[in-house]
């Protein structure tokens, strides 16, 4: 676990503060899909495609919004974590460009901390679909 004095809700701070770069952090994000939410996980130098993610999810999706997040996931935007029970609930999305490294840095479950994990625990914890919605 890494904790901070300061907060790490975007994948720039996180870096900046742990010294990872980018495509070593991972964000979590929720998405409204229909009257569904799903969870992605992605590298943090990659950017969703929504395109893509609307061919493969059926709908276009957005992204939930603060109070969303809070409601489903119980925590605020830029503490998700993906090691949350209620992450696991979810369909989860996981980008394949993650699967290639060893380790990740991800959200800590508050503002100010991070949590380094290795890809296959974080694999087997959220047993996700691994597919390329992502650029």
């Amino acid at each position: 676990m890494l904790e901070f004095d300061d907060t790490v809700e975007t994948v720039e701070k996180a870096s900046k503060l742990s010294g990872y770069s980018p495509g070593y952090i991972v964000k979590t994000l929720l998405l409204r899909v229909g009257d569904k939410y799903v969870v992605v996980v992605a590298r943090g130098d990659r950017k969703l495609d929504y395109s893509k993610a609307e061919r493969y999810l059926g709908a276009r999706p957005r992204l939930a919004s603060p109070e969303e997040v809070r409601a489903i996931l119980g925590v605020e935007v830029g503490a998700v974590t993906p090691l949350s029970p209620r992450v696991r609930a979810l369909r989860v999305v996981l980008d394949p460009a993650v699967t290639g490294l060893e380790y990740v840095v991800c959200g800590g479950g508050s503002l100010n901390r991070l949590y380094k994990v290795r890809v296959l625990d974080l694999v087997n914890h959220l047993k996700p679909e691994i597919v390329d919605i992502f650029k």
